[in-house]
C-alpha cells in the first residue's frame, strides 16, 4: 500500500502538473514530451515519439488538441486510460507508450462487445514495445516475439496514485471508477466549490475496503487513507495536533493522453547480438546482455543524438542463443568428470568445453549449423513481421562475443576444416616416406595414396566452393561484424594464416562478405587478441585505437585520428627488430591520445600525412642537430617519392647512421590497412589490472564506451553531427 503521509500542497493541482481526465475544467492536456513555451497557447504545445527508455524526453513536433475539454464528467476516453506491464522482478509498474496502449485499450474494448457465449473470433496478439513483445489481452500478458523467458503481466490503469503515477490493483479501479460515474456523471465540473485548504472537507462519496477507504470530497479531489494501525494513530496524533488528514491523493486517468504520433521510429538497421562461451551454464543470459547494450544504446541516443528520431532512424538488436539446443555429446564429459572439487568443474564443462567441442570435428559442424540456423530463423520471422525492412533499404550487422564471434567468421567466409586435415594427411605420407627409404614398392604406394589425397581435396574443395556460391549461408549480406572480448586472431593463427608483405583486410575477411570489421577489446581481457598484425606485421608495433569516453568532449573523428607506436617501439626492445622501418605511416586511421591508458602515454607519432613523414627519424637524432645535414637527403626523398618510388630506411644502432635503398612501388611492401580493426577500451582511473582480468571478458554489454562506439559506426553520420 503507498504511504498516506504527504502535505496537502500535493494534493493541489500546479499548471505543470495537472494531467487530462473526463472530469476537468481547465486547459491542461498534456503529453510525454510536452514542453510548453507558451501556457496561453494550446497550439503551441509540443510533443514527439517516445521511446522504450524514459529518462529523456525526446524532440519536440507541433500538435493539435485532440478533443475539446469537457465541462462534465464523462466516462474515460481510450487516451485517458493507460496500460502499463510489470515483469516477475519488477516492483514498479511501467507504462506503455501511447501507441500501445491505444491499440491495447482499443482491443479491450472490442472484446468487451463480445457475448460470453460466442467465441472470440480474430484473437491476434498486438505488437508492442518496438515490435519486440506481443501483447494477449485475454489472457493479460506480454511474451517476447523472439526469445524465451521474460514474460510480463499487464493491467489497465484507470486510477493512478498522485506520487509517482502507478496505478491503482485493477480490481479495485473498476470499482472507483463504477462508482465515480454512478455519482457524478453528466454533472458539470462548476456546480462543486473546491474543498477548502483548512478545516472539515465534506465527504460527497465514501466508499470503504478491507485495507484502505477512498474519500471523494470532489470529482477532482479524491483522497485514499489506509486502515493499517500505523496509519489510524499517525492520524490521531494529527488530529490532536489539529493537522489535516494526509492520504494518497489520486488522480482519474493517466496523467499524459495517449496519441498514435507517440510511437518508436522504423526500425533501419538490426544487429545480431551472439553469445560466446558459457551459455549453458547461464541459460538466457545473452537475452539480458542484449537488453542491457540496448538500453546503454537508447539512452546515449536520447542525450546525444535524437535526430535519429527526426530521421525515423532506429537500430534494433536481437539475441541469438546457439548453445542450450545442442545435444553434442550428451552427458558423456559429466559423466567421466570427478567428484572432487565438483562445482568448479562444472563451471569448466559448462564455458570453457565449448572452446573443445568447437575445435572437435564430431561436433564443429554442429554448432556452427545451429548458429546459422537460429539467425537465418530470427531474420525470416523479423522480416515477416517487418515487411517493409528489407524493400527500404535496411542494413544488417552482428556483434558477437567470445567464441561467437569465430563461430560466425567461420560463417560468413565458409570456412572448411577439410584444408587442414588434408594438410595433416599428407604430412603424415611425408613422414612415411622418410621412413620408407630404400623400399620401392613402399615408395609407390605413399606416392600414390599422396595423389589421391591430393585429388580428393580438390574434389572436396570444389565442391564446397561451389555450394556456398550457390547457396549463401546467411539470407542478408552483413554490413558490420563486431567482434568483442574475441579470440579469432588465435584461431586463424593456428589454421596457418600468416601476415603477407601486401596484405589487406580481404586476406581476413573479403568486402563481398561483410563490409567491415572491428576487433574491439578490454586490454585486461585474457581471451581477446589482435588481428591487425595477421594482415600486416609491422603493426604489432602499432597501437590499437583507443574507443572515445562517450561523454568525452571534442572527440577526434576516427578517420582521421594519428598513429601511434608502443614506447617500446621507439626503444628497439619490442620482440621484433625495429631496425627496418618503412616511414609511411597509416593514411587513414591514427589516434590522437589525449586522455589515453598510461600505455599509450610516451608513444612514438607515426602519423600518416606527408609534413611530418620522417618526424620518428628526427625523433631518434635529435632534429636540431642533424637538420643542416639531412636537408639535402630530404629533398632528394621527396624527388623520389614524386616519381613513384618507395623510400626503404635502415638504421644502424651501433654507427647511429641510416641507409637508404629506393624500391619501385610495384615491389614495395604494403605498409596501410584499408581501415583500422583494433580498438582498445580505455581504462578507468582506478582500475585494478587482478579484478579487470577476472572480470573484463563480461564487462563488454554494461560499457557506454562501447555502445556509443557501436551506435556511431552503425550510423556514420552521426560522428561527423
Amino acid at each position: 500500500m503507498m504511504s498516506e503521509f504527504g502535505s496537502l500542497g500535493d494534493g493541489i493541482f500546479s499548471s505543470n502538473s495537472r494531467h487530462s481526465s473526463s472530469s476537468r475544467s481547465s486547459n491542461d492536456r498534456l503529453y510525454p514530451s510536452l514542453f510548453e513555451s507558451d501556457e496561453d497557447s494550446p497550439d503551441s504545445d509540443c510533443f514527439s515519439t517516445v521511446s522504450e527508455s524514459r529518462s529523456t524526453p525526446p524532440l519536440t513536433r507541433q500538435k493539435n488538441l485532440l478533443f475539446p475539454v469537457n465541462e462534465e464528467v464523462d466516462h474515460l476516453r481510450p487516451e485517458e486510460v493507460r496500460w502499463l506491464y510489470k515483469s516477475k522482478s519488477d516492483k514498479k509498474w511501467h507504462s506503455f507508450i501511447g501507441y500501445d496502449s491505444l491499440r491495447i485499450e482499443c482491443r479491450f474494448r472490442a472484446l468487451q462487445t463480445i457475448d460470453e457465449d460466442e467465441d472470440i473470433i480474430d484473437n491476434d496478439v498486438i505488437s508492442v514495445r518496438g515490435g519486440l513483445y506481443e501483447v494477449d489481452v485475454v489472457l493479460k500478458t506480454c511474451k517476447p516475439v523472439y526469445w524465451s523467458g521474460d514474460e510480463s503481466e499487464i493491467t489497465r490503469g484507470l486510477w493512478f496514485y498522485d506520487q509517482d503515477w502507478q496505478p491503482l490493483e485493477e480490481g479495485y479501479s473498476q470499482q472507483l471508477e463504477a462508482e465515480h460515474i454512478s455519482k457524478f456523471l453528466g454533472r458539470r465540473l462548476d456546480e462543486f466549490v473546491p474543498s477548502p485548504l483548512k478545516g472539515k472537507k465534506p465527504v460527497l462519496l465514501l466508499l470503504k475496503f478491507e485495507w484502505f477507504y477512498v474519500e471523494w470530497n470532489g470529482p477532482n479531489d479524491v483522497h485514499l487513507y489506509s486502515e493499517s494501525m500505523s496509519s489510524k494513530f499517525a492520524r490521531a496524533v494529527g488530529n490532536k495536533l489539529g493537522l489535516q488528514r494526509a492520504g494518497s491523493r489520486l488522480q482519474r486517468g493517466y496523467r499524459y493522453e495517449a496519441v498514435m504520433d507517440d510511437k518508436p521510429s522504423d526500425i533501419t538497421h538490426l544487429i545480431f547480438v551472439v553469445h560466446g562461451i558459457g551459455q549453458k551454464m547461464d541459460t538466457g543470459s545473452i537475452v539480458k546482455s542484449c537488453i542491457e547494450l540496448r538500453e546503454k544504446c537508447v539512452s546515449i541516443k536520447n542525450k546525444t543524438f535524437p535526430q535519429l528520431d527526426c530521421d525515423n532512424k532506429r537500430a534494433e538488436f536481437l539475441p541469438v542463443e546457439w548453445r542450450s539446443s545442442l545435444i553434442l555429446d550428451g552427458d558423456t564429459v559429466d559423466s567421466i568428470t570427478p567428484n572432487k572439487m565438483l562445482g568448479f568443474r562444472s563451471i569448466l564443462n559448462s564455458s570453457a568445453m565449448d572452446i573443445l567441442y568447437y575445435t572437435s570435428p564430431l561436433y564443429r559442424s554442429e554448432i556452427t549449423q545451429s548458429l546459422q540456423t537460429q539467425i537465418n530463423q530470427l531474420f525470416d520471422k523479423f522480416c515477416g513481421k517487418n515487411p517493409y525492412f528489407m524493400p527500404s533499404g535496411g542494413k544488417i550487422s552482428v556483434v558477437a562475443h567470445s567464441l561467437g564471434a569465430v563461430i560466425t567468421y567461420d560463417i560468413l567466409t565458409g570456412w572448411n576444416p577439410i584444408v587442414l586435415y588434408d594438410q595433416l594427411v599428407s604430412k603424415v605420407i611425408d613422414e612415411e616416406k622418410e621412413q620408407a627409404q630404400g623400399s620401392d614398392e613402399l615408395l609407390n604406394e605413399l606416392n600414390e595414396a599422396k595423389k589421391r589425397v591430393i585429388e580428393l581435396e580438390t574434389l572436396l574443395t570444389g565442391v564446397h566452393d561451389k555450394q556456398n556460391s550457390a547457396n549463401s549461408a546467411l539470407k542478408f549480406h552483413v554490413e558490420n561484424l563486431f567482434c568483442v572480448g574475441s579470440p579469432l586472431a588465435v584461431f586463424l593463427a593456428l589454421r596457418g594464416v600468416r601476415p603477407t608483405p601486401k596484405g589487406t583486410i580481404d586476406h581476413i575477411l573479403p568486402q563481398s562478405v561483410c563490409k567491415r570489421l572491428f576487433n574491439l577489446y578490454h586490454p585486461y581481457d585474457p581471451v581477446a587478441y589482435r588481428i591487425e598484425p595477421l594482415i600486416l606485421k609491422h603493426y604489432t608495433t602499432v597501437m590499437p585505437l583507443p574507443i572515445h569516453k562517450y561523454d568525452a568532449t571534442n572527440k577526434v573523428p576516427y578517420q582521421t585520428m594519428k598513429t601511434k607506436a608502443y614506447a617500446a617501439f621507439e626503444s628497439g626492445s619490442r620482440s621484433g627488430s625495429m631496425e627496418k622501418l618503412t616511414e609511411k605511416g597509416d593514411k587513414a586511421d591514427g589516434t590522437s591520445m589525449n586522455g589515453a591508458d598510461p600505455e599509450v602515454t610516451g608513444s612514438a607519432d607515426i602519423s600518416p600525412s606527408r609534413q611530418p613523414r620522417f618526424s620518428f627519424i628526427g625523433h631518434l637524432f635529435k632534429k636540431k642537430e642533424i637538420k643542416d645535414q639531412m636537408s639535402a637527403e630530404l629533398k632528394n626523398l621527396e624527388k623520389m617519392e614524386k616519381e613513384g618510388e618507395e623510400i626503404e630506411l635502415t638504421f644502424d644502432k651501433q654507427s647511429r647512421s641510416v641507409s637508404m635503398t629506393v624500391l619501385p612501388l610495384e615491389q614495395a611492401e604494403q605498409t596501410d590497412l584499408e581501415y583500422r580493426i583494433d580498438y582498445q577500451i580505455r581504462l578507468g582511473n582506478f582500475t585494478n589490472s587482478y579484478i579487470s582480468l577476472l572480470t573484463s571478458h563480461t564487462s563488454y554489454w554494461g560499457n557506454k564506451d562501447l555502445a556509443y562506439f557501436i551506435l556511431t559506426h552503425l550510423f556514420p553520420g552521426l560522428e561527423d553531427s
